[in-house]
């Protein structure tokens, strides 16, 4: 079985996709972005004894550190366990240079086709209690979407250009997260398969 990195912006479905791997094979864990960067804080103040920086320091942001962070577990559990990574920090830049490897499937989630305003009723109609989302206005977020609108625009596009497998949930989110996770399934099974890009 492989590694799946999972990025791209919030609600789009990353979440969903994990929980929905791991009920099946529960031998896969997560390393969810919001959690790790309260690790990453730390870090800042507490070295690791896997997180080593170069001269430049350049391991001090975030998705390096994340990179990191995912070498060594991969290293420390030699094939025993797979790990799905779940954030929103990493642009496919980022994506391309610090988490393509033979043995991990990369994947963005995003919703380039819906509205600020349609974007934030898939937060509210999605989120919990724990989520970051649930104690921010709905102007605050409003703002946000628009944001991860652009964004999400771009990424498509950048992912296109980098061989990158984007998954657009904008629509039918529940039934396009289906069948990703039965092509995530097929690459696992066989890997000859190609995901539809």
């Amino acid at each position: 079985m492989k590694n799946i990195a999972l990025f791209g912006s919030p609600r789009a479905g990353k979440s969903t996709l994990a929980k929905m791997i791991t009920k099946k094979y529960p031998h896969y864990r997560i390393l969810a972005g919001d959690t790790i960067r309260i690790r990453h804080a730390f870090q800042q103040l507490l070295p690791h004894p896997y997180h080593s920086r170069d001269d430049h320091g350049s391991s001090g942001d975030f998705p390096s550190f994340l990179a990191e962070l995912f070498t060594h577990q991969l290293a420390k559990n030699q094939g025993r366990v797979n790990y799905i990574i779940d954030t929103c920090d990493i642009t496919p830049e980022q994506a391309q240079k610090l988490f393509r490897r033979d043995d991990t499937i990369l994947l963005f989630l995003g919703t380039p086709h819906l509205t600020a305003q349609s974007h934030l009723q898939e937060i509210r109609k999605f989120e919990t209690s724990r989520d970051w989302t649930h104690l921010r206005s709905d102007k605050h977020l409003l703002n946000h979407c628009a944001q991860w609108l652009n964004r999400d625009q771009a990424y498509a596009k950048t992912c296109q250009t980098l061989g990158i497998w984007y998954v657009d949930t904008s629509f039918n989110r529940e039934q396009v997260l289906k069948e990703t996770f039965d092509q995530i399934e097929q690459l696992n099974l066989n890997r000859e398969y190609e995901p539809t890009l």
